[in-house]
């Protein structure tokens, strides 16, 4: 007998659960407590990301984050040895901070924990790791260029700033070759071991001490503060412009389209990323209906901010075959254009809205994403209410606040346009547009 669908209930309440803050020796600790969720997420932060690295040890966050894996014994121990505790290592870096943790059933958390501590405060370093793993991220880098949308992103950053924004986060592969073991030594000693930083610990803590978890961790590390951001330059040069990467042959582009943005203390975030659904950020978002429904020029464009501490970057991206790129370049624009100027639809409204509020309750349904959302909190300074507030941001959000929004932080005439592509081919159809000056350089001479 046939089934029809059922009827869409009302959506559910949701609440984030409040933490519990407690300061430990040099450290913070910021808590969940979530009974039954028996697999316990916990994360270092550290506030020394890749824009705080000096100019002549660019990469030295990434490779540092890549070595301690090797363990307090050096030689990839580290993995095998929380395994036996059935713990998972977690390490990564970005702009604004130095990020480790394991992921570990709560009731090997003691034992998972020490060895966590020891790798992060004691590490070998050996000089033979830091070299092993400095190839391998060299290798990998080039290994990821070879897809032309990666390429395009990490062009991007010395077309909006000048300094360290305008390297690749792991360094670039000339910078990042110049990274020596002392170099490593001495950021880990200075940044690292010697800064308790905030631990942030979700999942069922019955019967955990965080109090005595928190000592394992931080030991007699001292508290240190991240500094306070400051805006980054520009690179001189015209707005809009283009840069061309090279790739003789091709028979694709790949295709981004930024600017920079404010801060992420200084964005209204529903507005701002609800704009930027509105224009790229659904399947149903004005690119990809122009650029793939329309035009059949793609798979699909999309549309995103990246805020940082100290900037932001708002960008499209997609990838068109080679002869209608010029054409996705300014159906783009106008796109843009056209938004800012006759502002969003009730449907696009509605669909904002309830894409940012129907499903919040799944999006916390775990400790590893409820831990996600404390790290943000820690890294970006912001209050313990901060998801119940963008919801509730999302919740009001109208027509005008959205239509305002395209005004304020979508950009067009202070875009970069970046293509990776057959130079050969594109130069004069891109230069035909009337976008901006239009510059050709290989990949092997952007970071040297």
């Amino acid at each position: 007998m046939p089934q029809t669908r059922p009827d869409l209930g009302t959506a559910a309440p949701y609440t984030f659960p409040k933490p519990r803050r407690l300061t430990v020796g040099g450290g913070t600790v910021v808590a969940i407590d979530v009974p039954g969720q028996q697999l316990v997420s916990l994360r270092l932060v550290h506030p020394h990301g890749g824009a705080a690295e000096p100019l002549d040890a660019m990469g030295v966050g990434v490779l540092t984050s890549e070595v301690l894996e090797d363990g307090p014994d050096g030689n990839s121990s580290l993995a095998p040895a929380l395994e036996r505790h059935g713990a998972e290592w977690v390490s990564r870096v970005s702009w604004d901070a130095f990020i480790t943790g394991l992921d570990a059933p709560a009731n090997r958390l003691d034992e998972a924990v020490r060895l966590f501590s020891e790798a992060v405060r004691r590490p070998a370093l050996a000089p033979d790791d830091i070299l092993r793993r400095r190839e391998q991220l060299l290798e990998r880098f080039w290994l990821e260029a070879a897809s032309a949308g990666t390429l395009a992103m990490r062009s991007l950053g010395g077309q909006l700033f000048t300094g360290r924004y305008a390297t690749p986060l792991a360094g670039g592969p000339v910078k990042l070759a110049d990274v020596t073991p002392e170099t490593v030594a001495a950021f880990h000693a200075d940044s690292i071991a010697s800064v308790a930083g905030t631990l942030v610990v979700v999942g069922d803590l019955t019967g955990v001490d965080l109090e005595e978890l928190a000592k394992t961790v931080f030991g007699d590390a001292a508290a240190v503060t991240a500094d306070e951001p400051s805006e980054p330059a520009p690179p001189p040069g015209e707005l809009p412009r283009v840069l061309i990467v090279d790739r003789p042959g091709s028979v694709q582009s790949a295709l981004v389209i930024a600017h920079r943005a404010p801060s992420r203390s200084q964005v209204d975030l529903p507005r701002a990323e609800g704009i930027s659904e509105v224009l790229g950020g659904m399947f149903t978002s004005r690119l990809n209906l122009e650029l793939r429904e329309r035009l059949g020029y793609t798979y699909g464009a999309g549309s995103r901010f990246d805020l940082r501490r100290d900037s932001g970057v708002f960008f499209m991206s997609t990838q068109v075959e080679a002869d209608t790129t010029a054409h996705s370049i300014t159906s783009s624009l106008e796109q843009v254009t056209e938004l800012r100027e006759s502002g969003v639809t009730e449907e696009e409204l509605t669909a904002v809205r309830e894409s940012n509020t129907v499903g919040l309750p799944v999006g916390y349904a775990t400790a590893r994403a409820l831990a996600g959302a404390l790290v943000d909190m820690v890294v970006h300074d912001l209050p313990e209410d901060h998801v119940d507030r963008t919801r509730a941001g999302y919740e009001r959000l109208t027509k005008e606040s959205l239509d305002s929004a395209a005004v304020e932080y979508l950009r067009p005439d202070e875009s970069v346009v970046v293509v990776v592509g057959d130079a050969e081919r594109l130069r004069g159809p891109i230069t035909d547009t009337g976008v901006g000056p239009v510059e050709v350089r290989s990949a092997d001479s952007l970071w040297s």
